[in-house]
């Protein structure tokens, strides 16, 4: 009885481990997809020629979240953010991707670093547009941060 009882803790153990190592493999970050081939491409694209873009963020080798599928408008769109290593709060991008990967569009979000801008980030920050999103695209950009009660 006791063998089977460790038999059974270590096949339980095994599949846990098992299906865990699946699970991480599965999750895909913003800074993943922008070295895909096609979504590396589009990314090129929209920082090619920006002025007062940082490394981190030409480069989309921030610290990043997994994306996720959204539609919006009636289109697809892969949607993720990435920001300023050790600095997430005040230097932070959001980006979408065209479903087909042919363009990317972002808006780069600075926060002035001052006291007041922890209780109302929104009043001290500056925006960067990316891949000349129209109104549209705007809007979905801003939405992904603008919903969140923190931001005043």
């Amino acid at each position: 009885m006791a063998g089977q009882c460790a038999l059974r803790s270590a096949v339980f153990g095994a599949l846990l481990s098992f299906s865990a190592g699946g699970f991480a493999q599965q999750i895909v970050t913003t800074a993943d997809v922008i070295q895909q081939p096609g979504y590396q491409a589009s990314w090129q694209n929209m920082v090619k020629g920006q002025a007062r873009l940082p490394g981190w963020a030409r480069k989309g080798a921030g610290t990043s979240t997994p994306v996720e599928n959204l539609s919006w408008q009636g289109q697809d769109y892969l949607i993720g953010n990435l920001c300023k290593p050790h600095d997430c709060a005040n230097n932070f991008l959001i980006v979408a991707f065209k479903e087909d990967k042919s363009q990317a569009w972002a808006v780069r979000v600075e926060v002035e670093n001052r006291p007041e801008a922890i209780d109302h980030p929104k009043k001290y920050a500056s925006y960067q547009w990316l891949g000349k999103p129209n109104d549209d695209i705007k809007a979905l950009l801003k939405k992904q941060f603008e919903d969140n009660p923190d931001w005043q």
